[in-house]
């Protein structure tokens, strides 16, 4: 009696193996026939491409359509109600209280450069978001999620000091 239960949980082990082995085999041939799908097929200038650079393939990401709406709602206020500070000092304010009004995946930058200029740089996938302070005004550049580009200045005389 212990001998056929014994050979019975034996067989019983061996069809879950193979049954889980068997959607393991399909789940990876269903990856692999969905990747080749999406590539282009290579196989006659296989061995030419192979010393040209490899190009960065776009990333894939999903973007919500109301996160790139909210980005650009953001940034239709901000040249509303433009600041106009020139002292650097402010750019991490500026660029914070910003900050908090996008969507979390968006990146962003402070650049400090010569004479005094810096920018602060907002990244939102496609979309961007750069206010400059310069030697002769304060310059605003919005792309939207359309790939249009918006541009808001505020020029002054430059004087030397």
């Amino acid at each position: 009696m212990v001998k056929i239960l014994l050979c019975l949980c034996f067989f019983i082990g061996l069809i879950v193996i193979c049954k889980v082995g068997f959607k393991i085999y399909i789940h990876h041939y269903h990856q692999r026939r969905k990747t080749q799908q999406s590539e282009p097929s290579t196989s006659a200038v296989s061995f030419l491409s192979s010393d040209l650079p490899t190009i960065p393939e776009p990333r894939l990401d999903e973007v919500e359509e109301y996160e790139q709406q909210l980005f650009d709602d953001v940034c239709e206020i901000f040249f509303e109600h433009p600041p106009t500070d020139r002292d650097s000092e402010q750019a991490v304010v500026i660029q914070e209280n910003l900050l908090r009004k996008l969507p979390a995946k968006t990146q962003t930058q402070i650049r400090r450069l010569d004479l005094e200029e810096w920018s602060i740089y907002w990244t939102f996938y496609d979309q961007s978001l750069e206010y400059y302070v310069g030697r002769y005004g304060v310059f605003y550049t919005h792309v939207d999620r359309f790939g249009q580009e918006h541009k808001f200045e505020i020029k002054e005389k430059y004087r030397q000091v």
